[in-house]
């Protein structure tokens, strides 16, 4: 039965039958399942091209680099639940994604490098962000739109690189797309009276924020449905009483509670308590400072004092994207700031409680970028659409009626290609180290250790380090690092299970009256240890980690009872975080 215009106007659908045309088409401004321009049979080969592009980057060189530390977490901690043990440790986040890579543990042949084990589900999640993204592209502004995306998605350099990292974020990201496509797919199911479609929208959005905070514990993130609901409903007539609200809680509580079954423990709660007010815990300790542009910020959660700044994720958004990517999704936010239709007003609140939850959070890391990179594909894609469709209409006076179409046609299609190609040529250039990738606007390449370096090195070069030391170093002796799970770990990998480790704090770095070999990362600067850093920087290095001509790694050799620390700092006692923190 076809929808009649009421109907349509209602929802900002593009009719399903398209009329033969001119020119081109202004295109839908909220659109779903009904209203969508379908794939159709190239439309599908090129997007499963996308993903077969997407899949190939993110697990081209899967082990290239070693473990990070919260890497080597991972890995272990997947281990303890194949003997079912769930409440071992690092309980600040959920089971979900450590249970994929304990399934590649148990099922996947045991000869592979540990580090492709740990990072091959999210590798394969990443491939499938790339269809989500263009899916939700196409329900939310057409079938280029939703190409372009995706295929920025599967060639974005910083986003293949942060997907490859065996964390929590992967899962969120893709768990948060599913959310969004289907508050489109609901809201577009109001707009046109098909109340039972509708109504099954909705569960999936429940079950899918459930699952989303299976994923990772962000429950800030829920205002995100409930924003985009509040802000399209009154054109679409959606509509969700009390009662329906308490069932869509429940299924999302449901849901969470199924596929996270350890957060009910006591033990949890306890844990949680203690690391978001950044005690120790075990051997652990939460990273108190972070650098960022040069300087030392404190990182810790709900701590403001001289933290992290809230240009933070503009810079990042700024300079770990192709320029082409960083400029068409400024003129995208334009866009959509400017027309405020359904399409833009759901990306802006996505984009507005990402924003919002980490100056209220505290804590700012660039893999937490993941969750919100689509909408930057999704914006600078649009923006490529609204573009070509521009420069159209300025030549249609110069072509005959009947190619107007085609002009329209080839117009985005050039221009999509340039603007992906920017996304490609960089994920090609770096790989497999893409994280490595600093654009034109933040200088290039030679800046990736001013930026973001805790978070773009993540630790690349560690691995590399502790073989030349397994290699060379005397019996028994010490290996100091802010990495001590990873030098435990590559250290038993290399058969030196002698070698003793330590974290670079005055309290334990160096103490053992052996040779201390202490490794230097430059994302490893942290206010408890820049003392002892820089007095290790008037001295030449023992050893040496360089990628892509980047030094990402230094060993330097102490003497058996030389102290790591300046004297007056070992007499006093290294300063407490708390202290640095103050004003």
């Amino acid at each position: 039965m076809k929808r009649s215009v009421a109907a349509v106007e209602r929802s900002g659908l593009a009719p399903d039958r398209r009329p033969v045309v001119t020119e081109p088409s202004p295109g839908p401004r909220v659109v779903g399942s009904q209203g969508a321009q379908p794939w159709g049979w190239w439309g599908v080969a090129i997007l499963g091209a996308l993903m077969v592009v997407g899949l190939w980057f993110r697990i081209r060189g899967l082990a290239a680099e070693g473990f990070s530390d919260d890497e080597t977490h991972t890995w272990i901690i997947s281990h303890n639940y194949l003997r079912l043990d769930f409440l071992a440790d690092e309980l600040e986040h959920p089971i979900a994604t450590k249970g994929l890579v304990a399934l590649a543990l148990a099922f996947l042949p045991k000869h592979l490098p540990p580090e492709l084990l740990t990072r091959l589900p999210n590798a394969l999640l990443g491939a499938l962000s790339v269809w989500a993204v263009a899916e939700l592209g196409r329900s939310l502004f057409g079938r280029d739109t939703g190409l372009l995306a995706g295929a920025l998605a599967a060639c974005s350099t910083t986003f293949i690189g942060y997907q490859r990292i065996a964390r929590e974020d992967v899962l969120l990201g893709l768990m948060l797309l599913v959310v969004l496509k289907a508050t489109v797919e609901a809201r577009a199911a109001w707009a046109e009276h098909r109340r039972d479609a509708a109504r099954r929208w909705e569960l999936v959005v429940a079950g899918a924020v459930g699952a989303m905070f299976a994923a990772k514990y962000y429950f800030f993130y829920f205002p995100i449905p409930v924003l985009a609901w509040l802000w399209t409903r009154r054109e679409a007539g959606w509509r969700i009483p009390a009662r329906r609200w308490a069932l869509l809680v429940g299924v999302a509580f449901a849901a969470f509670g199924v596929l996270d079954f350890p957060v009910f423990s006591p033990r949890t709660w306890e844990y949680l308590w203690r690391w978001t007010h950044g005690d120790r815990i075990g051997d652990r300790a939460t990273t108190e400072s972070i650098l960022f542009m040069g300087k030392l910020w404190s990182n810790l959660g709900l701590q403001y004092v001289k933290a992290t700044p809230p240009w933070f994720f503009l810079v990042f958004a700024a300079v770990k994207f192709a320029v082409p990517t960083v400029l068409l999704g400024a003129a995208g936010l334009g866009i959509a700031l400017w027309q405020r239709k359904p399409a833009h007003r759901i990306v802006l609140v996505w984009m507005a409680v990402f924003y919002v939850s980490f100056l209220i959070t505290g804590a700012k890391y660039g893999r937490y970028f993941t969750s919100v990179a689509p909408a930057l594909f999704l914006l600078a894609a649009h923006a490529t659409v609204v573009l070509a469709r521009a420069a159209t209409r300025r030549l249609r006076f110069a072509v005959p009626g009947a190619l107007r179409f085609s002009l329209h046609r080839f117009t985005f299609a050039g221009c999509a290609v340039l603007v992906a190609a920017g996304e490609a040529s960089a994920a090609a250039a770096h790989a497999p180290h893409y994280r490595l990738f600093i654009n034109a606007l933040g200088g290039g390449d030679k800046n990736v250790t001013y930026f973001f370096p805790h978070c773009d090195l993540f630790d690349v070069g560690f691995r590399e380090a502790m073989a030349a030391i397994a290699v060379r170093a005397e019996a028994n002796a010490e290996v100091c690092s802010e990495t001590e799970w990873p030098a435990r770990f590559y250290a038993d990998e290399a058969g030196r299970t002698d070698l003793v480790t330590s974290p670079i704090r005055e309290e334990r770095g160096c103490k053992t009256n052996a040779p201390c070999y202490v490794v230097v990362e430059p994302g490893r600067v942290h206010w408890h240890n820049e003392q002892a850093l820089s007095q290790l920087a008037h001295r030449a290095p023992w050893h040496s980690e360089w990628v892509h001509g980047i030094e990402v790694a230094r060993v330097y050799r102490l003497d058996p009872g030389e102290s790591l620390f300046p004297p007056a700092v070992a007499a006093a006692g290294a300063p407490r975080a708390a202290d640095r923190a103050a004003p």
